[in-house]
């Protein structure tokens, strides 16, 4: 089945690798597999979330059969979060 990733991935991704400036086992990626379809996804960098936490974070479509569907991929560090004290600190 063919990959279908958003355009910004598809030109990011094209730019990485003919740039030379990363190989493929440096970019970190997510396996989504639904219904026996499965589907690489880019991670983002590390994100740095609105609510203080850090992880990382990806988002395309997939298609199942006949049918399309949106995909959110978060990945959040544990205990990333700043306690409130440190937040008051800064």
């Amino acid at each position: 089945m063919q990959s279908i990733l958003s355009e910004k991935v598809k030109r990011n991704k094209h730019r990485l690798i003919c740039n030379g400036d990363l190989e493929m086992s440096d970019i970190d990626m997510a396996t989504i597999q639904l219904k026996g379809a499965k589907q690489n996804f880019i991670l983002s960098g590390e994100k740095n979330f609105k609510t203080g936490s850090k992880g990382f974070h990806a988002q395309g479509k997939m298609q199942i059969g006949d049918k399309n569907y949106q995909i959110n991929i978060l990945a959040v560090e544990i205990g990333s979060k700043p306690k409130e004290k440190e937040k008051t600190e800064k």
